[in-house]
C-alpha cells in the first residue's frame, strides 16, 4: 500500500456534535489551487438550509444502522406518528460524550429513549456513512477511486484528551478506514490554515488576515476550541499557547431554551411532548437553530417562533388551564406571547439564552490574553457554525473592541476545508504546546535521602523506590513536529519478554510520584523485548509535536525496533 502522502485525494470528515459533513480535493487540483475544495450540497435538509448533515443515528430494533442525518430524522419522526418507533434507537449530539475524562472501549450512550449501545458502534456507523456518501459521489464523477486510494482526515477538537482522539481513530478503523491512511487534524489549526490560504475578497469586510500572532476562537455545537497561534516567516504556523476551552457550544443555547419551555409549562409536560411528538420536536429545533443564527446586539424587534401546537396542547390539556395563564405566573408574562403555533419572544429575554455560554467564553479569552506569549494579540479569529451567529459575534466585538475580529464567509466550513489542506501540507504547522507534563512510571534504586519509605520496594533482591515520575516533557513547553524527546530504560527483573511502560500525565511541572495528586496515568505501551536472560536496555522515544502521541522502543544490543501508538484507552 502506497503511504498517505502518494494518494490523488484528500478527504475530511468533520464529525460535529450538532453537524457532520465531509470535503475533499485531489492532489493536482490542490497543486493549483489549494482553496478548490469540494463539498456535498445537495443534503435533503428539508425546511433548514445546511451543506452538512444533523449527527444522528437511527438503528433497528435488532442494533442495526438504518440511516443518518436528516433521513434518520425525519424516518424516526415519522414512524414516532404512527407509534411504531418504540423498539428503534435514535441517537443524536452524542459527541460530547468523549469530553469527558473518563472514556474506554466499552463506554455505551443512551439514545432519547434511554436505551444503550456501545459508543463506538454509534461512531463508526456515523462515519461509516459519510464514508461511503463521499465514495458514492466519487463513483457517480467517474473517479474509480476506492477508500484505500484516499488520505483520510478526521477532525477533533484540540481541547479533547489523547484517549478521545484514540476513540475516534479506532471508531474510524471500525468504520473501514485502514489506520494507515487516516490522520487525525485539529479542529482549530485546521481552520487557521484555510483561513491563511484565502485571499482577501474571500474573507469578511473585516480585512485580510495577515497578523502575525493571532487567537482561533473555534465555536461549535458543543464546545468551544480556543488556541494561539503565530506564522512563521517561512509560512508555517507554530502554536504558543495550548489548546483550552469547555462545553460552551452552541447546544447550550438549546438547553437555555428548553429550560425556559420548562419554567412554563413544568416538566412532566415537556418530556411528555418530547416522547410522544418526535416530529414537531425536531421542527422545533430548526425553526430554533435559524433564529439562533439571525438574533442580534442592536436590534430589539420581537423573536417570532414558530412552536408545534402539540406542545400548547400538551400542557393545557394535564393542566386544566390555558398557556397563557401559564405564562402570567412566571418572570416571562410581559415578554412572551404564545397563541396556537406561534410564540413571541422579547428581543431581550431570548439574548439572555445566549448568556451563560457567552460569559464562559468571554472570559475564557480575557484570562488567555492576560498569558505570558499570548498578551499583545490583538486579531481574533472566529471559526465554526457558533460562529456564524451574530450575537456571538456581536459579543465578541463589543467585549473586545479594541482587537480584530475577523470571521471568514461559511464560518462552520472553514474546519472542515481546512483539514483537507492539512492533509496535504500537515508540514504547514511547525511546532505545538503540551497540554499536560507527560512521564513514564520507573522504580530506580532505593535512594533513603530522597526517597520515602512508603515508597521502598524490593524487585529482584534489589531496593528500589516504586511510582517515581520520569519527565519527557513540561507542560507549556514547545515542541517541532517531529521532534522526539529520548531516555534509556533497563529491566529490573531477569528474563523480562517485555516492557511495559506506564504513561502518566501531570498539570504540574514538575511531579515527583505518579501517585501526585495531579496525576494520571493516560495509556501505556508494550515493548516486547528479545529472549535473553541478561539486563535488556532499551532507547524511548516519544513523538509529542503530532496530532497524537507515538513512542519508538529500541533494544540497544540488537537495535530491534519496536513501534507502537501508545494505548490511552
Amino acid at each position: 500500500m502506497s503511504s498517505k502522502k502518494e494518494k490523488v485525494l484528500v478527504a475530511a470528515i468533520d464529525f460535529g456534535t450538532t453537524y457532520s459533513g465531509y470535503a475533499f480535493s485531489f492532489k493536482h487540483d490542490y497543486e493549483n489551487d489549494p482553496t478548490k475544495v469540494s463539498t456535498n450540497s445537495s443534503w435533503n435538509s428539508g425546511s433548514l438550509l445546511s451543506l452538512k448533515q444533523p449527527t444522528c443515528v437511527l438503528c433497528n430494533s435488532k442494533g442495526e444502522f438504518d440511516s443518518f442525518g436528516y433521513d434518520a430524522e425525519n424516518k424516526y419522526s415519522a414512524m414516532a406518528e404512527d407509534n411504531e418507533h418504540h423498539n428503534w434507537y435514535f441517537f443524536r449530539r452524542f459527541k460530547m460524550v468523549l469530553h469527558d475524562k473518563q472514556i474506554n472501549r466499552e463506554i455505551v450512550i443512551e439514545d432519547d429513549k434511554k436505551q444503550k449501545m456501545p459508543a463506538i458502534t454509534i461512531f463508526a456507523m456515523a462515519i461509516r456513512y459519510l464514508m461511503k456518501h463521499l465514495l458514492d459521489t466519487l463513483e457517480k464523477q467517474g473517479t474509480g477511486l476506492t477508500a484505500d486510494d484516499i488520505h483520510w482526515i478526521l477532525t477533533v477538537p484540540a481541547i479533547w484528551t489523547d484517549s478521545a482522539k484514540q476513540f475516534m481513530r479506532e471508531a474510524a478503523n471500525e468504520a473501514g478506514i485502514d489506520g494507515r491512511l487516516l490522520t487525525i487534524a485539529l479542529e482549530p489549526e485546521a481552520a487557521a490554515m484555510y483561513c491563511q490560504l484565502l485571499s482577501s475578497n474571500h474573507m469578511t469586510s473585516l480585512g485580510r488576515f495577515d497578523d502575525k500572532k493571532y487567537m482561533v476562537i473555534d465555536l461549535g455545537g458543543g464546545t468551544a476550541d480556543i488556541t494561539v497561534h503565530e506564522k512563521q516567516a517561512d509560512g508555517t504556523i507554530k502554536e504558543v499557547h495550548k489548546a483550552s476551552g469547555g462545553a460552551w457550544g452552541g447546544t447550550k443555547v438549546d438547553e437555555e431554551f428548553d429550560q425556559m419551555i420548562i419554567n412554563i409549562i413544568g416538566d412532566k409536560a415537556f418530556k411528555h411532548f418530547c416522547a410522544e411528538n418526535k416530529a414537531d420536536h425536531v421542527e422545533m429545533l430548526r425553526e430554533l437553530e435559524t433564529k439562533k443564527r439571525i438574533i442580534r446586539t442592536d436590534k430589539n424587534e420581537t423573536v417570532n417562533l414558530k412552536v408545534p401546537v402539540a406542545l400548547k396542547e400538551a400542557y393545557e390539556k394535564s393542566a386544566r388551564k390555558t398557556i397563557k395563564d401559564a405564562i402570567e405566573q412566571t418572570p416571562y408574562k410581559t415578554k412572551i406571547q404564545w397563541t396556537a403555533d406561534k410564540m413571541k419572544i422579547n428581543s431581550d429575554l431570548f439574548r439572555k439564552l445566549f448568556h451563560k455560554c457567552i460569559s464562559k467564553i468571554t472570559e475564557h479569552i480575557a484570562d488567555l490574553l492576560e498569558k505570558p506569549g499570548v498578551k499583545g494579540t490583538s486579531t481574533l479569529l472566529m471559526v465554526g457554525g457558533f460562529s456564524e451567529c451574530q450575537l456571538m459575534q456581536d459579543a465578541i466585538k463589543n467585549a473586545f473592541p479594541k482587537a480584530k475580529v475577523i470571521i471568514p464567509n461559511e464560518a462552520g466550513l472553514v474546519v472542515l476545508k481546512g483539514a483537507v489542506l492539512f492533509g496535504h501540507r500537515p508540514q504547514l504547522i511547525s511546532s505545538r504546546i503540551a497540554k499536560y507534563t507527560y512521564g513514564i512510571n520507573i522504580s530506580p534504586p532505593f535512594d533513603p535521602t530522597k526517597h520515602p519509605q512508603e515508597k521502598r520496594v524490593s524487585v529482584g533482591g534489589n531496593e528500589r523506590c516504586k511510582d517515581v515520575f520520569k519527565k519527557y516533557i513540561e507542560v507549556g513547553e514547545s515542541v517541532k513536529i517531529g521532534e522526539a524527546k529520548t531516555g534509556k530504560h533497563i529491566t529490573i527483573k531477569s528474563n523480562q519478554t517485555e516492557m511495559l511502560l506506564k504513561i502518566y500525565a501531570s498539570s504540574e511541572k514538575n511531579p515527583i510520584f505518579v501517585t501526585d495528586s495531579k496525576c494520571e496515568m493516560v495509556g501505556r505501551v508494550v515493548v516486547k523485548l528479545p529472549d535473553k536472560t541478561d539486563q535488556i536496555r532499551v532507547d524511548v522515544k516519544m513523538m509529542f509535536g503530532e496530532t497524537e502521541l507515538t513512542v519508538e522502543a529500541e533494544e540497544e544490543t540488537e537495535k530491534a525496533k519496536f513501534v507502537a501508538f501508545f494505548d490511552f484507552l
